[in-house]
């Protein structure tokens, strides 16, 4: 159980026995997403355990299974990204501190699950997110808390005159040997191509919104599968990452994409597939 509670004991300054409850609580594993070549995604699998778990590698070799874009791009290192990581790792190690008799081990584990709870949240909130702009689309209710997020979404699309053509779209490229899900594909007020990813971020008042790596490759690989490789590397392609703040409700930032960026992107990204596939030993491309 991973919520289980277990009794330290050492010896107190009276020579007595101090009790210290200390919640027994395993780091999540993370695992990359998988699909199939029609689409299906397939990111957990049952267990010999009869228990779901995480897709692995392996059983992506076994099953013929496609990598996520992002599992493409996760193969290099995000210096970024890892310095906050390591930054928040050494302040919650700062403000929890070892309880007397725990391990290393127990302690390390302690920190790691603190560490986890605020992207865990993050990820709910983007789901959320996610799951109200799609009711808007749909014509069903948004949640009031919401609505103040989303609204400045949809006084921007409704501005430029984009329609938006395919929402949560799964593509699958065989060529390259990857899938993912697209946001949104569109055409702008005079036919322009494009692509949309919404992203939820945690904001400071009047500090700049700028993307992280990988995210215009992200675009690319979505912008080159649906609309073709020509189409992008003549540079026929627009993409976007929206940015919706979660902590400045109705902070509404885009951050676009020329077609000759995304062109590049591409390039950069076609030819990280094949690193990944050299990295992993593994071909997922049919007939390979």
């Amino acid at each position: 159980n991973n919520h289980s509670s277990t009794a330290r004991n050492s010896a107190g300054s009276q020579g007595g026995v101090k009790t210290v409850a200390v919640l027994k609580e395993k780091p999540k594993v993370g695992g990359s997403h998988f699909y199939d070549l029609a689409g299906k995604a397939c990111h957990s699998q049952i267990g010999k355990n009869g228990l779901e778990r995480n897709t692995t590698l392996r059983d992506a070799r076994k099953l013929g299974l496609l990598p996520s874009v992002t599992g493409i791009t996760g193969i290099f290192a995000k210096p970024g990204l890892d310095r906050w990581k390591r930054n928040e790792l050494c302040r919650i190690a700062f403000e929890l501190e070892p309880i007397d008799g725990e391990s290393l081990a127990d302690f390390t584990d302690r920190c790691l699950v603190a560490h986890q709870k605020p992207v865990e949240s993050a990820a709910d909130f983007g789901s959320e997110i996610h799951d109200a702009i799609e009711k808007y689309f749909e014509g069903k209710p948004i949640p009031d808390h919401l609505l103040e997020y989303i609204q400045p979404a949809f006084d921007w699309k409704q501005k430029n005159q984009l329609e938006f053509i395919e929402r949560e779209l799964i593509l699958v490229n065989p060529i390259h040997g990857f899938a993912g899900m697209v946001d949104i594909v569109g055409k702008g007020a005079n036919g322009q191509q494009f692509i949309i990813d919404w992203k939820t971020r945690k904001t400071k008042p009047k500090v700049k919104v700028t993307s992280y790596d990988f995210q215009a490759h992200q675009i690319a690989a979505y912008g080159g599968t649906y609309f073709g490789e020509k189409e992008i590397l003549e540079g026929r392609v627009y993409g976007a990452n929206c940015y919706i703040s979660s902590t400045e409700p109705g902070r509404f930032e885009v951050i676009s994409y020329s077609p000759e960026e995304l062109a590049e992107a591409w390039k950069s990204f076609v030819a990280a597939c094949e690193i990944w596939r050299s990295l992993k030993k593994y071909d997922p491309r049919p007939g390979q």
